[in-house]
């Protein structure tokens, strides 16, 4: 491309974007609905580098090799497209835009414009690297000399680096509350769309700072305020501040004597609408730039880097609710290092949670799954395809894993996940009670998933429509709304189940405490959330459970899902990081609970060793499938494992099929049909297998 059409793309000065904003079917950031799917990934993806770092920033940060050019440059060669084509991958991933400003980023580009057009001429489609959230300051402002008022400022005035150690602090934080800044990133998309032709954007770096380094600009105070009035009428300002007026109501600061990672319950209104607030500025700004990219490509493939379920309080500390920012993607990335296996101290380490939520949202997570095959297993289980395969040259566990899910992508495709069990994560009673609600569903979660049950991670909008469960858990779910309460007692009444743990609904959605318990009539405790928590700090957390029938429903109530153990003391910012994922104490206690409120038989039910975990899918009318994992194989393979399905529609099992990566061919089993239910055995599983039931 010539200089002059290229620079033609790029913005200028402060009112970047003015005419990218007129230049046809620009959705603004407030009230759009989630931007529509691309149809292409609907059937599963293998992503593969190709590495996203430009040799630009690499020379920048420091600590490069001598040869590093020619990596560079092998990286996005012939040879290694072709050769991540033969091995399997589909998707090739590289690098397009790292945050130095699209002029001193040009001619590479260039490069990748010319690595995509050789992808797709063989068949591949093309996954484009974008930072979100970084500006190279020293050749950014040479550019755009205007974009020194996009950068983020502290409640000091003083401008926010990313958080990557002192040795980048070249890197500023820009506001993506600043419509400057969006607009720029869209003049990125839309190279990236017109002249890449990528299928896919991946979004880097998708976080905020935590506390006290949030954004304090012009543009994020008058933003906070305007916030505030457009979420609350006069009379709802009064009911949530005491007072109607709030021209003064800023941004929370801090000190020494008061420091953010220390705050463990959060109750203040200003600082409740201020993590509100951030959450939104964020889910609001991807949501804008995602509906760009699909005005010129709907089959434009939309993915972000905020991490799964790792512990922390991502919406306290980063700004991020997964809950508002998935219905804008189709992929997200999880960078954290907890790989699968089990501890010696017994704790079975999974990505499981971050799976489960990206198929709440019909998104496919992308990890570092290529380490070895029980990352790969679990990712093929709880994906339902295997996402990102790594930077060539693959390795030969990944391509042996590859080989497997491509003849056998019948067992995948289209598949809902089986699941009779539906877990809340309720964002109030999270984000504002970490410690303890964030525990609470940790233990819970893992309770299931040693218990090989399946189960659905859902969140507080899919509580309007619990149809598809049979049992719902309350996990400590302090803050409940009034109409959440009610389709919860709704489900109960129309025959679902109902697990409550410890406080659950004990205070509304602004963590007021109720006076009377919010599932009073449901849970027949008759104590105050201060009581309750009085009887805690005084009694511990033992106590009898309760079972009741109600209407049609039952409800089975549990004090506490108690740590095996000490517990660990909480860090900073009262992360529940791998030190907790234990199984609780109790943990058979509140799976005989979950089973008796389910009131007949699971959909899918396992009985085998310890250390053995199971997902089901609905591949199609005529197909489920159940995946099983051994987190021990290097033990030795599970076996003597039985698979009890309930048949559905009352149709019958005419058979059952094994695949494995272990051996050549599919294996059939036996089958035995005793009533409304088909079961069969697995002799031996050694690292991951698929039993696939076909129904008459």
């Amino acid at each position: 491309m010539k200089r002059r059409k290229f620079l033609e793309l790029l913005p200028a000065g402060a009112v970047a974007g003015a005419a990218v904003l007129k230049s046809g079917n620009l959705a603004q950031a407030a009230g759009l609905a989630p931007v529509p799917p691309a149809q292409w990934i609907e059937n599963g993806i293998i992503d593969a580098g190709g590495i996203h770092e430009t040799y630009l920033f690499m020379v920048r940060r420091g600590g490069q090799r001598q040869d590093a050019r020619k990596e560079y440059e092998f990286q996005q060669s012939e040879e290694t497209i072709r050769g991540l084509k033969n091995s399997g991958v589909e998707v090739f991933h590289t690098h397009l835009y790292k945050g130095f400003g699209m002029v001193a980023e040009a001619p590479e580009m260039q490069d990748t414009v010319k690595a995509a057009a050789f992808a797709h001429s063989i068949g591949m489609k093309v996954d484009t690297y974008i930072q979100w959230d970084t500006m190279m300051y020293e050749t950014f402002f040479v550019e755009v000399p205007a974009a020194k008022d996009w950068v983020q400022r502290d409640a000091e005035g003083r401008h926010i680096r990313t958080t990557y150690g002192f040795q980048q602090s070249f890197r500023y934080r820009p506001c993506i509350k600043n419509q400057n800044y969006l607009d720029y990133i869209k003049k990125v998309v839309g190279f990236a769309i017109r002249e890449v032709k990528t299928d896919f954007i991946h979004f880097d770096n998708f976080d905020l700072n935590a506390e006290p380094d949030s954004c304090h600009c012009p543009v994020c105070v008058k933003g906070f305020h305007d916030h505030l009035l457009s979420k609350y009428n006069e009379e709802q300002r009064k009911e949530r501040f005491g007072f109607s007026n709030l021209d003064y109501v800023s941004p929370p600061e801090w000190n020494v004597q008061n420091p953010p990672e220390k705050l463990q319950i959060i109750f203040d209104p200003g600082i409740q609408e201020w993590i509100d607030f951030r959450c939104q500025v964020m889910a609001d700004g991807l949501n804008q730039v995602a509906a760009y990219a699909k005005s010129m490509n709907p089959e434009v493939v939309i993915e972000i880097n905020p991490h799964g379920i790792t512990g922390g309080n991502r919406c306290w500390e980063a700004g991020l609710d997964h809950a508002r920012l998935l219905p804008n993607t189709q992929v997200f990335w999880t960078e954290d290092r907890n790989e699968p296996g089990v501890e010696t101290d017994g704790r079975l380490i999974s990505k499981i949670r971050s799976y489960k939520l990206a198929r709440t949202f019909k998104n496919v997570l992308f990890t570092y799954n290529h380490r070895a095959e029980l990352n790969i297993a679990e990712c093929l289980a709880f994906n339902q395809t295997l996402g990102w395969g790594g930077i060539y040259p693959l390795t030969p566990i990944m391509r042996k894993y590859i080989d497997f899910y491509r003849t056998n992508r019948k067992l995948f495709n289209q598949s809902r996940d089986l699941s009779d069990v539906a877990v809340l994560r309720s964002y109030a009673s999270i984000t504002y009670n970490h410690s303890r609600c964030q525990l609470s569903a940790f233990l819970a979660e893992q309770a299931l998933i040693e218990g090989a049950v399946p189960f659905d991670l859902i969140f507080d909008q899919h509580l309007q429509n619990l149809a598809a469960y049979r049992v719902l858990v309350l996990p400590d779910s302090e803050c409940l709304s009034d109409a959440q309460l009610q389709s919860i007692r709704k489900f109960v009444e129309n025959g679902g189940g109902l697990v409550a743990v410890g406080s659950s609904g004990l205070y509304d959605q602004w963590r007021r405490a109720r006076s009377t318990p919010g599932l009073a009539g449901l849970v027949d405790v008759k104590v105050s959330a201060r009581g309750y928590q009085e009887n805690v700090e005084r009694q511990g957390e033992e106590g009898r459970e309760l079972r009741k029938q109600v209407d049609r429903g039952r409800v089975f109530y549990l004090p506490a899902l108690r740590f095996d153990g000490p517990l660990p003391q909480f860090g900073n910012y009262y992360r529940v990081d791998a030190r907790f994922w234990k199984n609780p104490a109790n943990a058979p206690q509140f799976l005989d609970g979950v089973a008796w409120a389910r009131n007949g038989e699971a959909s899918v039910q396992v009985q085998g060793p310890k250390r053995l975990v199971a997902n089901a899918a609905t591949v199609s009318s005529h197909l489920t499938t159940v995946h099983l994992v051994n987190y021990v194989a290097a033990q030795g393979p599970a076996s003597d494992v039985t698979v009890t399905c309930r048949n559905p529609n009352g149709s019958r099992a005419s058979a059952v099929h094994l695949y494995s990566p272990h051996f050549a061919e599919q294996r059939k089993v036996e089958v035995t049909a005793q009533g409304t239910t088909t079961s069969f055995k697995v002799p031996r599983i050694n690292t991951y297998m698929i039993a696939a039931v076909e129904w008459a």
